[in-house]
């Protein structure tokens, strides 16, 4: 695996190229960064030139300044930004939660640029109802109580499961746990009330000349990102595909997840 940077306006990106075959970018959700798929990338490399990133303001692509207004709009653009340095030919896409509302604008402002877009679980507000009336403020208890705070109430309402602290954890799982201290204090501050407002241009998405698949996990029905990927499809008139695992399958069932997504892309 190649790690490599690049500058993009207000930050550097840091992102990881393995394998070879035809571009897959894979796009982590909310606080998460390019870890997230470490253990489905090895089943991917076979067949596919798989490339992740740190989004901006996580991880190893740290921002220049403040965070901008347009964050959605921003990650989108880098998204572009690093396609067309990968050689700008059509690539293939697999993004998850907030990173699939980051390939929804994405397709909106670069249309074509993504030959197969498969966006799973993706938590539009537009369709969340009265799973959203219900869901506390975060961002408010982060402000007001910290990260631990609002990492508890974040998970409780969106349905996941808060798994317990390493035992005698390594060197390693204490540096990614600062790590990710940092993520979730950019994801609660900046990010998340982004991804919450941002709205779907559905005419703008039946015609980006990209295949778009709506997914969702087999086993995360009932929960809100699992509900709004739902309705998307329902939207865009066509059936969500399910995954294995919930939420974050990809990282749980990572085999069964990868000849998923080899599946669907190959079909597409």
């Amino acid at each position: 695996m190649i790690t490599k940077t690049l500058r993009v306006p207000g930050a550097e990106l840091t992102y990881d190229v393995d394998g070879d075959g035809p571009v897959l970018l894979l796009v982590p959700g909310g606080p998460a960064d390019a870890t997230a798929f470490t253990g489905l990338r090895p089943h991917l490399t076979g067949r596919y030139t798989v490339v992740t990133f740190d989004p901006r303001g996580l991880s190893r692509s740290p921002i220049a300044g403040e965070a901008g207004d347009d964050i959605v709009g921003e990650h989108a653009g880098d998204v572009h930004r690093l396609l067309t340095e990968l050689g700008g030919g059509p690539a293939h896409v697999f993004a998850n939660s907030g990173g699939a509302i980051t390939m929804l604008e994405h397709a909106r402002r670069h249309p074509g640029e993504v030959t197969t877009l498969v966006a799973h679980e993706p938590p539009i507000s537009r369709y969340l109802g009265e799973m959203l009336a219900d869901f506390p403020d975060v961002p408010a208890l982060y402000r007001e109580q910290g990260v631990e705070a609002a990492l508890g109430a974040f998970m409780a309402a969106s349905g996941f499961d808060v798994p317990p602290p390493p035992a005698n954890p390594s060197a390693e799982e204490i540096e990614q746990g600062k790590r990710m201290q940092g993520n979730f204090a950019f994801f609660f501050g900046h990010l998340m009330a982004a991804i919450g407002a941002w709205e779907p241009d559905l005419d703008a998405l039946r015609a980006t000349g990209t295949h778009l698949i709506v997914a969702v996990g087999k086993a995360a029905a009932g929960t809100p990102a699992h509900t709004s990927g739902l309705e998307l499809a329902r939207a865009l008139g066509q059936e969500a595909v399910e995954f294995p695992g919930d939420h974050g399958g990809f990282a749980g069932e990572p085999g069964p997840f990868a000849t998923r997504l080899t599946e669907v892309l190959t079909h597409a």
